[in-house]
């Protein structure tokens, strides 16, 4: 059951899909730039908490890709920068947890970028995913959050501003007969995204997403395998 489910760590995602579902994918969270001067003309007080709220990435914000970071880091792989942005907000336990590598993101230090959002789904994805569902002729969604949150809307009468307000950590939103599926991931900077076909490839390359592909043997914990 979709709104139930959860991924059993050692065990590969594709063995643990509910039907109809058969290919799955992380989407990397892009890294957020704002406009120059944007959180000087933000910040009132000096060590203020900064960030930039959904409706704002949307209307002003660029996404700067995984690729673009690692360049600049030093960083080598994608496994390699999930392991940093995990222990640069302390979501590995000790002896997972990858401090120089985290060390690296320094080398990112810009007022106005930001690190990807770590519990739901990145704005900046928001839009391509209710495309691909409407490219699929799906028409309504339902939503699970693992405790309390659950529901039904149709996509053509909400924007993408409207799911960022509904998009909660773990929550999954799905095609009704379950075509398509994203879920948020807390501490994950990653969106795992569902699809009941095989060209999951195709999709992302048309999107322009950033994606780490699940093979037959890839589990949730992959950037430790």
């Amino acid at each position: 059951m979709l709104e139930t489910m959860h991924f059993e760590e050692g065990v590969p995602i594709l063995r643990q899909l509910p039907k109809p579902f058969t290919s799955a994918a992380f989407l990397l969270h892009p890294f957020v730039r704002m406009p120059d001067g944007w959180e000087k003309q933000k910040r009132k007080r000096p060590f203020e908490h900064i960030y930039p709220s959904d409706e704002e990435i949307l209307a002003m914000g660029r996404p700067v890709s995984w690729k673009t970071a690692m360049t600049v880091c030093g960083l080598r792989s994608e496994k390699e920068t999930a392991l940093a942005l995990m222990t640069a907000v302390m979501a590995l336990r000790d002896e997972c947890a990858q401090p120089e590598s985290a060390e690296l993101l320094k080398r990112l230090h810009h007022p106005d970028l930001y690190l990807p959002s770590d519990d739901v789904t990145s704005p900046f994805l928001i839009p391509g995913l209710l495309d691909v569902f409407r490219s699929k002729g799906i028409e309504r969604c339902t939503f699970y959050e693992p405790i309390e949150a659950e529901g039904l809307f149709s996509l053509k009468q909400t924007s993408p501003s409207d799911v960022c307000g509904l998009l909660q950590a773990d929550m999954m939103i799905a095609d009704v007969k379950r075509r398509a599926a994203f879920m948020s991931m807390y501490d994950s900077f990653t969106t795992l995204f569902l699809m009941e076909d095989q060209n999951m490839l195709s999709v992302i390359r048309a999107m322009n997403w950033e994606a780490v592909i699940c093979s037959d043997t890839m589990c949730i914990n992959w950037y430790s395998q």
